[in-house]
């Protein structure tokens, strides 16, 4: 690691937690960060009282294959979940099932427990596409898991067959949402109580590809996992408090055993960092120990390099912190959100490419409730009112230019 690597704008969602701070990464072939001549945009609809109230943009023409023909499970994704996992997801599309390798987490296996965690357990079980979306190849690309078998036989995964974890294959790059779990735990002797919480999915980001890289960050050094990939900073030897995406920990020492996990994905020519934030907790009466740091969740990075309007236009798919799936529709300066499940518009923002600071786009809703957007390798992260009591981040992955 160097101090030439290049500085990045990150977004983080978590269970507890939205963050937007400042990284620096770096990788080969990531592409020029060298800084663009400004431009200058209308004022925001929301202050001038000009946002149109529904009327989608339409964005240009009819989209080519979105993903691949077929996959088998030679083909692995490697990602990170919302729930602060290191995932690997597989799919054969002749037989119509899927495995989701859970490599990493801080959710526990069983409800009313915090540990032992998911970690280590293989979910298997069948998908069916979609058929509600607007297209026959948005269809094929769509899958609903319908099942979920643990490798243990006892691990949880919350699929709601009213409300099923959706994923959105492209090509090189799975988002969506992968099966949920009910948190809860009684405490002890008042220590640790965690109400009952059911998760229907967590929203999930996985690329098809990766690309060596490294990070510089506030935590301890990045090092290769060699049986996965992955890039790692832990504490296992409690030299210093571990980094937060936003709020500090309830261990207020170096005591937490919370780690970080890299993916570098690569998609369309473009290194995109994905960065796993993993909880931990250790609970016990005898001997009395509380170590828990509750923090959980997935950062995506992209360079501190302007954006322009218009090189961002496209139709998008993917997941947020509210559990919702949406289509997101770009063009200029305007973005319209729908379901994608009904095409019915749900809202719409508009982006200010002025830029104080580099890569990072001020958003402005109709009802004047401001956010970020930041965007790399067609895909984007959008946080929305962080200043407020229900903060949102949306990831979306490109499916139409």
């Amino acid at each position: 690691m160097t101090m030439s690597m290049h500085r990045r704008s990150t977004l983080a969602f978590t269970g507890v937690s939205l963050a937007m701070t400042l990284a620096a990464c770096g990788g080969g072939g990531g592409g020029d960060d060298a800084p663009r001549t400004a431009t200058q945009t209308p004022p925001q609809c929301a202050a001038t009282g000009t946002c149109p109230a529904q009327g989608p943009v339409t964005i240009g023409g009819p989209p080519g294959s979105l993903c691949p023909a077929a996959l088998d499970y030679s083909t692995t994704f490697t990602g990170g979940s919302g729930a602060g996992e290191l995932v690997k997801l597989r799919f054969d599309t002749a037989a119509r099932t899927y495995q989701l390798e859970i490599v990493e987490s801080p959710v526990p296996k069983q409800p009313g427990r915090v540990s032992p965690t998911r970690t280590g357990v293989t979910f298997t079980g069948t998908f069916a596409n979609l058929t509600s979306l607007p297209t026959a190849e948005q269809n094929r690309c769509a899958i609903a898991l319908q099942t979920a078998t643990a490798s243990d036989g006892t691990s949880q995964a919350n699929i709601d067959s009213a409300r099923p974890p959706v994923i959105f294959l492209g090509n090189g790059v799975a988002g969506g949402g992968i099966p949920g779990a009910t948190i809860s735990y009684p405490g002890v002797l008042g220590l640790g109580a965690i109400p009952a919480t059911t998760f229907p999915f967590y929203p999930v980001l996985a690329f098809a590809q990766a690309a060596n890289g490294s990070c510089v960050s506030t935590g301890n050094k990045w090092t290769l996992r060699t049986a996965d990939g992955a890039f790692e900073s832990s504490n296992a030897d409690g030299s210093r408090h571990y980094p937060s995406f936003q709020s500090a920990a309830i261990t207020s020492n170096n005591a937490s055993r919370a780690k970080g996990l890299m993916v570098v994905g690569k998609l369309n020519g473009a290194l995109i960092p994905l960065l796993v934030r993993t909880g931990y907790a250790q609970i016990s009466l005898l001997p009395l120990t509380v170590n828990v740091d509750d923090e959980s969740g997935l950062a995506v990075l992209a360079p501190a390099t302007r954006l322009e309007s218009g090189q961002i236009d496209g139709g998008y798919i993917g997941s947020g912190s509210d559990f919702a799936y949406t289509a997101s529709l770009i063009k200029g300066a305007r973005v319209d959100l729908l379901d994608p499940m009904t095409m019915n518009q749900t809202g719409s923002f508009q982006l200010d490419f002025t830029q104080n600071a580099p890569g990072m786009v001020t958003t402005t809703d109709n009802s004047g409730i401001t956010g970020a957007l930041i965007a790399r390798g067609r895909v984007f992260g959008h946080l929305s009112g962080a200043g407020g009591a229900s903060p949102t981040l949306r990831v979306g992955v490109l499916a139409a230019p």
